[in-house]
């Protein structure tokens, strides 16, 4: 299916709908899929709304992120999982079938996959995953995202970054249903454990503008 003229295809367009903020528009799950394929920005699909969001980076988002992919590839090395970025949505069925593309992902193996269609599909086994604030995502990320993130049945811990000033939360499931450990650290000596090892703030943010 062909998306309708009502959604840019280009950052560019997006921008000029947006100011570099999120657009929201009222589209189907079809339209969501189909609009995947052609446009050149990031889009989530929650409470029949289509999300938008330039794909644009700042280099201390980009070096974060890029930092702290590496440190879980690092952590989880030689683990039955892989990893997805953030062109790899995740899929929420038991939040309305949200859609969200975090930041990046740690993903259970054997994967299971909600098919849209064969070639169109989204996570469902992510074991970790996390997002970096900056200005423009801070209100969807903890307001939107992460009450439907808690909902993934396999999901163990969930990382927000912080791109403005070193400050990381981690939240942790613990046993028993909907109950998960928040802890927030500031402190470059700070650590906390992912999987069976252990990270600190000056790991994640080292050599960023952030750090200084």
């Amino acid at each position: 299916m062909a998306t309708t003229t009502r959604f840019p295809r280009t950052n560019e367009e997006l921008h000029e709908l947006g100011g570099g903020q999120p657009v929201r528009f009222p589209g189907t799950e079809e339209e969501y899929w189909a609009l995947l394929e052609e446009a050149e920005y990031r889009v989530d699909f929650y409470n029949n709304e289509i999300i938008a969001a330039m794909s644009y980076e700042s280099d201390v988002h980009s070096d974060i992120t890029n930092k702290l992919m590496f440190l879980l590839q690092t952590i989880f090395q030689g683990q039955e999982v892989r990893f997805g970025n953030s062109n790899r949505p995740v899929c929420i069925p038991g939040c309305n079938n949200a859609i969200f593309n975090p930041d990046g992902s740690v993903i259970q193996l054997p994967a299971k996959f909600y098919e849209y269609r064969p070639g169109m599909n989204a996570e469902l086994t992510p074991i970790v995953l996390f997002e970096v604030l900056s200005p423009s995502t801070r209100v969807r990320d903890w307001g939107e995202k992460l009450p439907c993130y808690k909902q993934i049945p396999s999901l163990q811990q969930i990382l927000y970054i912080d791109s403005e000033r070193p400050r990381i939360t981690v939240m942790e499931r613990l046993e028993g249903p909907d109950k998960w450990l928040e802890t927030a650290y500031d402190k470059p000596e700070d650590g906390f454990k992912i999987g069976e090892k252990m990270l600190s703030l000056r790991d994640v943010y080292a050599g960023t503008v952030t750090s200084q």
